[in-house]
């Protein structure tokens, strides 16, 4: 019995020191990591999102579920991002799942909110 309640305690420790290593990448600029390579460069408030990917630039309202998942609705992008592909192509709300915290780094996982297999992994560096 005494082991069990240890482990509980233990497990809900790491659960909270989780979440508030999370809150720190509510707000800042940072970089997404793809193998190495920044693909871009994002900045985040309380409420908004923007991110560039060389010439593309896009919008979005940021929405926290919990401490470390959040929701992306896009708002709009640069003339570049449209350009890149079609105006009538949706553009569904992402859900992003922060899944492991190194210091000023966090893997995410984001999927679409809609039916999809789609999981896209990265590394994001907080820079400031």
């Amino acid at each position: 019995m005494k082991n069990l309640i240890l482990l509980l305690l233990t497990l809900l420790v790491t659960v909270i020191y989780a979440q508030e290593d999370c809150k720190k990448f509510r707000t800042g600029e940072f970089q997404n990591i793809e193998n190495g390579v920044v693909k871009a460069k994002i900045q985040r408030n309380d409420s908004i999102q923007t991110e560039q990917y060389g010439e593309k630039e896009i919008k979005l309202k940021i929405q926290w579920i919990d401490d470390c998942t959040y929701r992306l609705t896009f708002l709009e992008g640069n003339e570049a991002f449209w350009n890149s592909r079609p105006k009538t192509k949706p553009t569904p709300d992402l859900l992003v799942k922060i899944t492991d915290v190194k210091g000023a780094n966090y893997l995410q996982e984001s999927k679409y909110d809609i039916e999809s297999d789609f999981v896209y992994k990265s590394e994001i560096t907080k820079i400031k």
